[in-house]
């Protein structure tokens, strides 16, 4: 081959399109670039944008309702917890009434136990009216037939004429009880 021969072939079309190709490839490889790059930041855009639009949507659909409901929940709370204190009040004034009722109870209860080791007793119209009252809510009858009530009626009541008629009263027979 000969120095014509061999610059023939590499002036010959084979080359020079060889090298315009490869120029031109280099070209095209930036624009291809290019545009993957202007892809990739429209995709991050797009990418963006709808986090932002989905965070938005979040919020108002999910978030200040939520909101709202918490802060209702929080007023009516509050509410609850001023009657309840109001109650607590009302309850801690009750208590004290039921502990004063308890204790006078307690006094009257052990006044009436100790009136029966009363040396007057047998006469005593509160006992008797305890035991009359007592009879009246196990659901007999109040009244006696044994003339105990008249006797008790009458006790105070002398009668000084002998026919019965008189009511004046006598301090002989009270035995230490008040009349």
């Amino acid at each position: 081959m000969t120095f014509s021969e061999i610059l023939n072939i590499l002036l010959g079309g084979g080359f020079l399109a060889l090298m315009v190709g490869v120029i031109t490839l280099k070209a095209t490889v930036r624009k291809a670039n290019a545009d993957a790059e202007k892809a990739k930041a429209d995709a991050e855009s797009v990418r963006i944008t709808n986090t932002e639009n989905a965070t938005r949507i979040l919020v108002q659909n999910i978030v200040n309702p939520l909101k709202e409901e918490l802060n209702a929940t929080r007023q009516e709370l509050h509410t609850t917890r001023e009657k309840l204190s109001a109650t607590e009040g009302v309850m801690a004034g009750m208590q004290k009434e039921l502990a004063s009722t308890k204790r006078a109870v307690s006094r009257l209860s052990r006044a009436v136990e100790s009136a029966k080791n009363c040396p007057h007793s047998d006469d005593c119209v509160v006992l008797y009216k305890l035991r009359n009252n007592q009879k009246d809510t196990d659901g007999t009858d109040s009244d006696s037939a044994d003339g105990r009530e008249a006797r008790y009626r009458n006790r105070d009541k002398a009668d000084t004429q002998g026919d019965g008629t008189d009511e004046s009263g006598s301090d002989n027979r009270i035995r230490g009880q008040p009349p």
